[in-house]
């Protein structure tokens, strides 16, 4: 007996799949994409619906060495384009499908990312780490206190998330936080963007030149979209599903104060945001 393919369900394990997939169709020697995953999409620091019909081309930086992908079944090394025009190294595999389209999975290689943690994040979210988020911050702080340009902390951290894992025990919690962690990672587009993941349960988004009002805005707009996910959360205390608190500080970096005061002060705010019950964004100021 045949057994019925459920559809959705399986377009489901595909998009939560740790490795970057794309079903391409070639048609009159061009080859687009016809379905891009989640993991894909956060590589590419792009939304979902921006792979759909994209060129193959425009996904790669440059063409394969066996543009046919003939020889599938067999790694080969590619370079995935970001929307800030930075890479990721990939090994691409590929499976022949029906109706002439072909499965490509990408894995990023360890070395593109400085150590197993962040290779583990780049597969899983497409999140940077922490020592990259620090990296440009230094660097954004010092031009900031010279030119005067604003600098943007967003601290996000999710709301009871101590009882969820209780709750749910390791293995939801984890694919929750990468649900969480492409969700954020998709939502920032602009190519100065950072999100690093931080802690168990927590993010750092790191900006430029945002006014004070779209900070907090965008701000809003993450924790809106965390909602959204309608990931259940019986012991939430600001609903039924999982939310997500965050502490937003925009400044001009003062020349008497080290980067540090502004990841104090977010921390500070995030507090307050959670002591008033969380799923909300506080602003804060430097110390």
């Amino acid at each position: 007996m045949t057994k019925s393919i459920d559809i959705q369900l399986l377009t489901e394990v595909l998009r939560h799949a740790p490795d970057g997939v794309a079903v391409v169709a070639g048609e009159q020697g061009a080859t687009s994409v016809v379905y891009g995953n989640a993991t894909l999409a956060a590589l590419l620091r792009r939304p979902e619906e921006w792979l759909e019909e994209r060129p193959l081309e425009d996904i790669e930086v440059e063409a394969p060495a066996d543009p046919t992908m003939t020889s599938t079944g067999v790694g080969m090394r590619v370079r995935l384009k970001r929307v800030d025009s930075s890479s990721v190294e990939c090994e691409r595999w590929a499976v022949t499908l029906p109706e002439g389209r072909v499965a490509l999975y990408y894995r990023p290689l360890a070395r593109s990312a400085p150590g197993a943690l962040a290779a583990a994040l780049e597969r899983s979210s497409g999140l940077s780490t922490r020592e990259h988020l620090m990296e440009v911050l230094r660097r954004d702080w010092s031009i900031g206190q010279r030119d005067g340009r604003t600098l943007t902390v967003i601290h996000l951290d999710l709301d009871a998330w101590l009882d969820y894992q209780e709750v749910f025990g390791r293995g939801a919690s984890e694919n929750a936080m990468r649900q969480v962690g492409r969700t954020i990672a998709t939502a920032t587009k602009r190519a100065s963007d950072v999100v690093a993941q931080v802690a168990d349960n927590g993010f750092l988004v790191l900006g430029v030149a945002m006014e004070p009002v779209s900070a907090r805005q965008f701000a809003e707009q993450l924790i809106a979209r965390v909602r959204s996910l309608a990931i259940h959360h019986p012991r939430s205390s600001s609903g039924r599903y999982l939310t997500m608190s965050a502490g937003v500080v925009t400044v001009a970096p003062p020349r008497e104060l080290g980067c540090e005061a502004i990841l104090a002060a977010a921390a500070l705010a995030l507090q307050h945001a959670q002591a008033e019950g969380g799923n909300r964004v506080e602003s804060g100021e430097l110390g």
